[in-house]
C-alpha cells in the first residue's frame, strides 16, 4: 500500500490493552479530542499525519460484502501510504468537517503536530485520574498506535505484511508480543483450520465463511462483551445496514427499541420474534435464533445469532426504501448548499432564518420548514415560517410543547436532532390538515458553540424520513444556522451607533482567574480576549502584586487553563497569556452575545463590563450568568452613543473586511507583544497558543496587514 516508515520499533513505553483504550477514549472532553484518540489508535496515524489530513484525502473502495475507506497519506519526504479508516471513524470525521465547514484541500485540524501530541496525552492524563492508574498517564499517540498495530496482527489476525502497509512500519519489532513456550497443543490449534491440516479437498476458512455470506437468512456474530464482530449479506438484505456500519458497537444498536435491545440484545440462548431497527429509521420483524459459541475449554467466545424473515418480501421491501432514502438524502445535502448560498448575505436574523424556511420549504424532501425560540418556555412562538400558514405554524408548535416528552425542549437539551414520527393534535382541527399529510417531524437545534439560537422544525409526508444519515445531514445544517446567526449578531454589535453597556460583579472561586486573585492577593486587568482553538479564549492581562512563577504554577495545576505564559515584565507588572477552555464570566458574557470591553480582579473580586444590542433582555442575560456564577450581580446598565469619528469608521470597515480567524491572529499578535523589539513572543509561540500551524499563522498575519494597510491608506486619501 506504498512505502514505509519507521516509528514504532521495540521500547519500553505503556502497552495498551483493550480495556485501557476505552478507558482513554471515555475520557475525552471534546469531539476533537475523541477523534485524536481515534485516528491514532483506530487508524494508526502519526500526529504530523493527523495534521495533514483534508477531507480529500479520503476515498472509497466497494467489494462485494461492504464499502471500505482508505486515507492517502503522505511525509515531509515525499513518501507515501494508505491507511485503512473504519467506517465509524470516517463518518466521524466527515461530521466534523460538516460542523466546521471545511474545505476539500483544507486541513481538517489546523494545528501542529506537538498540539496534536499534547491534547492525546491531556487526554491520558484523565484517563489515569479517572481510572486511578497512573499507567495511564505514559499513554501517548506512540503508544496508541503501537496497540492499533498489535491489535491488526494478534486479536485481528491480519497478514503482517498488511499491518505494516497500513501502520507505515519498516519492521514490526515492537509490536509484536511475548511469546513464551510454544507447545504442541499451540501448534495444532494455530494450523488447524489451515489448507495444511484440510488438504486442498477440504472446506478452507474462506469457504465457510463465503457460504455464511451468501446465506439467505441474516447471520450477526457478537464477541463475549456484546460487540458486533461480523453481519453476513443476508442481515444488511434485511436491514439495509452493513459491517461498516455496525462493527464494534454494542449489538443493541441492531434492534429497534431499547426494550427489544434490553429483552434480546446479549441473549445466547433466546429464539424468539424481534423488531430490527433498519438503516433508514424504520424496522423489520424477524424470527431470531441465538447460541453461544465456545471454545474447546468451555470458555465463551461469543455468540452468533441467526435471523430469518417471516417472508420474501422484506427485501424488496428495504431495497425500495433504501431507494427513498438516498433520494432524500440527496435532497438533504442539496438542501443545505441551498442554505449555504443565501446565509451570507442575510442582512439580519430574521431575514437569515426566513431565507432558511423558504429554501427547505421549495424542496422536496420537506413539506414545511419554521424556526421558533431557543427558550424552555412551553408558550413559546415560532418566528418564521414557510410551506404552512401562520395559524397552523403557532398551532404546531404549541401542542408539540404541551406534549409530556416535547421534543423541542429535547433537541435543544441533548444537542441532538429529534423525530416525532406524527403530527400531535391541538384540539381545535387546526391540525387536522397537516395530520393528514405530514407523516414525521424533524427538531433540529440551531446551535453554535455553546448557544442555541432557535429550533429549525421540518415536517416531511414519508413515513420512513429522517434516517440517521439525514439526521446528520441535518445536524450539520443547525450548526451552519447557528454559526451564521451568531456572526450576524456579532457584527451588528460592531457596526451599531448604539450599544447597551451592562457592569456585572461576581465572586465564585471556581473561576479561575478569581481564585489565583483571591490566592496570592494579585490584581488582574484585561488587555485583550482572542478565541483560541475549540471553544477556548485567549486571556491577556495585567497582573500585579504577585510573581509570575506563583501564577504560572497555579495555572498548571488547573484542568481548564490549556497554557499560559509569561510575556512581558514591566517591572511593578507582569504581561501574562492565559488560555482557558473552561468558563469564565467573560466565556459567559460572549457566549450570551455580549462583548467584553474590560475586567478588573482584584480581591478575588470581578467587576466585568460587557456591551450587548440595544435590544438584549438584561434579565435573560444576568439569568444566564447566574446559572454559571450565583453571586453574579448586576451593577450597572446604561445605553450608550458611540461616536460617529473617522478612527472608530475605520476600526469598524476593518472589522467587517476581516475573516474572524485574521481578526484573531492580528489581535492576538499585538496583545502578545509580537510587532514590539524586542519580540514580547515568537511567531511559533503566537502559533502554538491559537492552535495553528506556523505557516497557517502568517498566511492569517500576512493578509490582516495587509487588509489593514489597505484600509489606512484608502481612509487617509479621502
Amino acid at each position: 500500500m506504498g512505502t514505509a516508515r519507521t516509528d514504532v520499533a521495540g521500547g519500553d513505553g505503556v502497552t495498551v490493552g483493550e480495556e485501557d483504550y476505552r478507558a482513554i477514549r471515555r475520557c475525552a472532553e471534546t469531539y476533537r479530542e475523541s477523534l485524536f484518540v481515534r485516528l491514532c489508535g483506530e487508524v494508526g496515524l502519526r500526529p504530523a499525519e493527523i495534521c495533514r489530513v483534508t477531507p480529500a484525502s479520503f476515498s472509497r473502495r466497494s467489494t462485494r460484502n461492504a464499502r471500505h475507506h482508505l486515507l492517502a497519506l503522505s511525509d515531509e519526504e515525499g513518501d507515501e501510504r494508505t491507511a485503512y479508516v473504519p467506517a465509524d471513524v470516517r463518518s466521524a470525521v466527515e461530521r466534523y468537517v460538516n460542523e466546521h465547514g471545511i474545505g476539500e484541500d483544507e486541513p481538517v485540524f489546523d494545528l501542529t503536530a506537538r498540539r496534536v501530541q499534547m491534547i492525546v496525552s491531556e487526554v491520558s492524563d484523565r484517563a489515569a485520574e479517572a481510572a486511578d492508574d497512573p499507567r495511564l498517564g505514559a499513554v501517548s499517540s506512540r503508544e496508541l498506535r503501537r496497540y492499533y498495530g498489535r491489535r491488526l496482527l494478534h486479536g485481528e489476525g491480519v497478514d503482517p505484511c498488511v499491518v505494516m502497509a497500513v501502520g507505515g512500519w519498516d519492521h514490526l519489532d515492537g509490536l509484536l508480543q511475548d511469546t513464551g513456550s510454544v507447545d504442541a497443543s499451540d501448534v495444532l490449534g494455530a494450523l488447524e483450520g489451515t489448507d495444511l491440516a484440510n488438504g486442498a479437498g477440504g472446506w478452507a476458512g474462506c469457504d465457510v465463511e463465503r457460504a455464511v455470506d451468501q446465506a439467505g437468512f441474516g447471520v450477526l456474530v457478537t464477541d463475549p462483551d456484546g460487540r458486533i464482530q461480523y453481519v453476513n449479506d443476508g442481515f444488511a438484505a434485511l436491514t439495509g445496514r452493513t459491517l461498516d456500519d455496525l462493527v464494534g458497537r454494542d449489538a443493541a444498536v441492531a434492534y429497534a427499541s431499547e426494550d427489544e435491545a434490553r429483552t434480546h440484545a446479549h441473549v445466547s440462548d433466546d429464539d424468539s420474534w424481534v423488531s430490527l431497527g433498519r438503516a433508514d429509521g424504520g424496522e423489520v420483524r424477524a424470527f431470531r435464533s441465538s447460541a453461544a459459541v465456545v471454545d474447546d475449554r468451555g470458555a465463551p467466545v461469543g455468540t452468533v445469532t441467526v435471523f430469518v424473515r417471516p417472508d420474501g418480501s422484506a427485501a424488496g421491501a428495504v431495497e425500495a426504501s433504501t431507494e427513498r432514502t438516498n433520494g432524500r438524502l440527496a435532497d438533504a445535502i442539496a438542501s443545505l448548499r441551498s442554505v449555504n448560498e443565501v446565509l451570507p448575505s442575510a442582512a439580519d436574523r430574521g431575514e437569515a432564518e426566513r431565507r432558511v424556511c423558504e429554501r427547505l420549504a421549495a424542496n422536496d424532501a420537506y413539506r414545511f420548514a419554521l424556526v421558533t425560540g431557543a427558550s424552555g418556555d412551553r408558550h413559546v412562538e415560532p418566528r418564521t415560517w414557510a410551506g404552512v400558514d401562520d395559524d397552523v405554524a403557532r398551532a404546531l408548535v404549541s401542542a408539540t410543547a404541551r406534549l409530556d416528552d416535547p421534543p423541542g425542549q429535547t433537541a435543544i437539551a441533548t444537542d441532538e436532532v429529534v423525530v416525532r414520527t406524527d403530527v400531535p393534535e391541538d384540539g381545535n382541527g387546526r391540525l387536522d390538515g397537516l395530520r393528514d399529510t405530514v407523516a414525521s417531524v424533524a427538531f433540529v437545534p440551531l446551535t453554535y458553540g455553546e448557544t442555541t439560537h432557535g429550533l429549525l422544525v421540518l415536517g416531511s409526508e414519508a413515513s420512513d424520513a429522517f434516517g440517521s444519515d439525514e439526521r446528520e445531514v441535518l445536524a450539520g445544517l443547525g450548526w451552519q444556522v447557528g454559526q451564521a446567526v451568531t456572526d450576524i449578531e456579532r457584527k451588528k454589535l460592531l457596526l451599531a451607533d448604539s450599544v447597551l453597556e451592562l457592569e456585572f460583579r461576581v465572586r465564585d472561586e471556581d473561576a479561575v482567574l478569581i481564585d489565583a486573585s483571591r490566592r496570592f492577593d494579585a490584581t488582574f486587568e484585561l488587555e485583550g480576549l482572542v478565541p483560541g482553538e475549540g471553544q477556548s479564549l485567549l486571556y491577556f492581562v495585567t497582573m500585579t502584586g504577585a510573581s509570575p512563577d506563583e501564577a504560572l504554577t497555579y495555572a498548571a495545576d488547573v484542568a481548564d487553563v490549556e497554557n499560559a505564559r509569561l510575556i512581558r515584565d514591566y517591572g511593578e507588572g507582569y504581561l501574562l497569556e492565559f488560555s482557558i477552555g473552561g468558563e469564565e464570566p467573560a466565556t459567559t458574557l460572549i457566549e450570551l452575545g455580549g462583548h467584553v470591553n474590560e475586567f478588573v480582579i482584584e480581591d478575588g473580586v470581578q467587576r466585568i463590563e460587557a456591551e450587548f444590542t440595544a435590544k438584549t433582555d438584561v434579565r435573560a442575560v444576568l439569568s444566564g450568568l447566574e446559572s454559571s456564577y450565583r453571586t453574579a450581580e448586576l451593577l450597572s446598565k446604561q445605553e450608550v452613543e458611540r461616536s460617529v469619528q473617522t478612527a472608530d469608521g475605520f476600526r469598524r470597515s476593518l472589522e467587517d473586511d476581516l475573516t474572524d480567524k485574521q481578526q484573531s491572529v492580528l489581535t492576538a499578535a499585538y496583545h502578545a507583544a509580537y510587532f514590539e523589539w524586542p519580540r514580547g513572543s515568537t511567531a511559533e509561540e503566537l502559533a502554538d497558543s491559537i492552535g495553528v500551524s506556523s505557516p497557517t499563522l502568517h498566511n492569517h498575519l500576512r493578509k490582516a496587514q495587509q487588509k489593514l494597510l489597505t484600509a489606512f491608506f484608502d481612509e487617509a486619501e479621502r
